[in-house]
Formats: structure tokens, C-alpha cells, sequence
């Protein structure tokens, strides 16, 4: 693709690329806007270095590409506008329990996109790893292709913040609300991309407990294999952080992980998230 407002550099060839020439912290024009669109279509995950955003002007962007997303159900949030996220931990104290994934796969419609921004990064550690589900959705045989083409799968929030919480006070408390909030959801095994066309596998490890169409043996047996297929390091960046950075991914076709190997060292980034739409796969 022709980048004419944009300088565009791609990290692998599954995904991910740099962006130049752009300060995210300005209103950009409509043509720019347009080819970081096409651009993050293009790759997945797109890296801004050295953007000097205040927290006003983090939410100001995420706009500029979709409705921001309500406020995080467990995440400490912005106190006056809490579609800003605070994603802030010094060793990850109560957060024992973390897996690849997609965000928000537990809502009805989960984001289309989400916006993150180092603030403060650890002296060494605390990488984010990205992959594509397009290239783990190509990659299987056609046999487990045409099998996976009529399943569907459960998303619970609970399977993903349930052990955390439940470490705190009153833990127990908080998942029962949370799970009332937000009840298990379906959605297709693999998910058709509604700019794209594009096949992504969508399932993933924090978030989907089972298939519903097979025997509790068989999802389990089956979610191994694709939980194991979707985190090959073939599909996979990863994007060693500097304070200033923005990462922008798409969660229709991609997956990531924030890399818990920095001790008990001050790790902060604020994210928002961007709406997306009912996840659907088109035969």
C-alpha cells in the first residue's frame, strides 16, 4: 500500500510496523488518520516513538479513530475521564495469573482497537509481545480449518480475572458482580474481519473457557491445541518499550502479552480502547 502522509516501516512479516512523521498529540488531518486506518488493516500493530501526549490528549486521539470505549471494570481508570485507563504495576502484586489475548473478548461487541502509552517502563523487562491470529488461522491444516468453521466458543471474564480477584478483600464478591455485569458470551471460533475479509483464529487463553458444540473433553483438548498453535513465536513480535512510545493494535486479528519479567519494578502505561463490533464468521 502507497503511504503518501505517513512514513511506514514493517517490523516482520506477519505484522507490526513503525510509523514516522506523525505527532499524535496534535488533531490530525483526515487523510492521516485515514492511512494510520489503513496502515494498522495492513499490519496489526502499529509503534509511534517519541510521542509527548498528556492524558487529555491520549483520549483526544483515541477518538479520532472510534467511540472510546466505558471505563475498565477492574483497571484503575483516569479520575476525570475514566475511558482513560491506568494499567500500573510494580511486579504485578495480585496478578499472578496472565495469558495472551485479546481485549475484552467477554463483551458482546469487544473493542476494535486499543491505544497504549508508556509513561514509565522498567530498566529491563516489561516487553509487550504481539501475534497474528490471520497467520495462525493460515498456517492450520485444511482438515481443522472446515471443522472449526461451525464452532463456537464461550468468553468469561471471570476465567480471566477470577484468581486475581479473588486475592483481594472481598474478592469473591467483586467476580460475582463482574460475571453479573458481563455474562458468559459466544462468539465464533474464527472471526471473519469486517474491513478486511480476512480469517483470524478467536480464541484465546485469558478468556475463553470452553466450545460449546463439543464434550467438555474434547474443547478442553481442542482449546489446548489452538491456545499452543496461536502463541508460536512464527506469528509474533515484540516491542521493547521507551517512555513516549504508543502502540496502536487491532483485536479482530491480533493477540498480546505483557511480559511479567521485571520484578517488583514501576511499570506504568495508560490505554484506551476503542468500540468494536458483534464478532461474526462469514463462510
Amino acid at each position: 500500500m502507497n503511504y503518501q502522509n505517513i512514513s511506514v516501516t514493517r517490523r516482520s512479516p506477519h505484522l507490526g510496523a513503525f510509523i514516522e512523521g506523525v505527532d499524535l498529540s496534535a488533531q490530525l488531518p483526515g487523510e492521516t488518520i485515514q492511512e494510520i486506518r489503513n496502515a494498522l488493516l495492513e499490519f496489526g500493530v502499529l509503534f509511534f516513538r517519541n510521542q509527548d501526549l498528556s492524558e487529555t490528549e491520549h483520549i483526544h486521539l483515541g477518538e479520532q479513530f472510534g467511540t472510546l470505549d466505558e471505563p475498565h471494570p477492574v483497571f484503575d481508570c483516569n479520575q476525570d475521564d475514566p475511558r482513560l485507563t491506568i494499567i500500573e504495576s510494580k511486579g504485578r502484586a495480585g496478578d499472578a495469573e496472565h495469558y495472551w489475548h485479546s481485549d475484552v473478548t467477554y463483551q458482546v461487541a469487544p473493542s476494535l482497537g486499543s491505544i497504549l502509552l508508556a509513561r514509565k517502563i522498567p530498566e529491563s523487562g516489561g516487553d509487550t509481545l504481539f501475534a497474528s491470529m490471520y497467520a495462525a488461522y493460515d498456517t492450520l491444516s485444511e482438515p481443522i480449518k472446515k471443522m472449526l468453521e461451525s464452532l463456537t466458543a464461550q468468553h468469561s471474564i471471570e476465567r480471566g480475572w477470577g484468581t486475581a480477584l479473588r486475592m483481594r478483600p472481598n474478592g469473591e464478591k467483586e467476580v460475582q458482580k463482574l460475571k453479573e455485569a458481563f455474562p458468559l458470551q459466544t462468539h465464533p471460533v474464527l472471526r471473519t474481519h469486517p474491513e478486511t475479509g480476512r480469517t483470524a483464529l478467536y480464541v484465546n487463553e485469558y478468556y475463553t473457557s470452553r466450545i460449546n458444540e463439543l464434550s467438555e473433553s474434547e474443547s478442553e483438548g481442542l482449546l489446548r491445541i489452538l491456545f499452543h498453535h496461536s502463541q508460536l513465536p512464527d506469528f509474533q513480535i515484540r516491542h521493547h518499550w521507551q517512555v513516549g512510545d504508543v502502540a496502536f493494535w487491532d483485536n479482530r486479528c491480533t493477540q498480546h502479552y505483557a511480559s511479567h519479567d521485571y520484578g517488583a519494578e514501576h511499570r506504568l502505561m495508560n490505554r484506551v480502547t476503542i468500540v468494536g463490533d458483534q464478532p461474526y464468521f462469514k463462510h
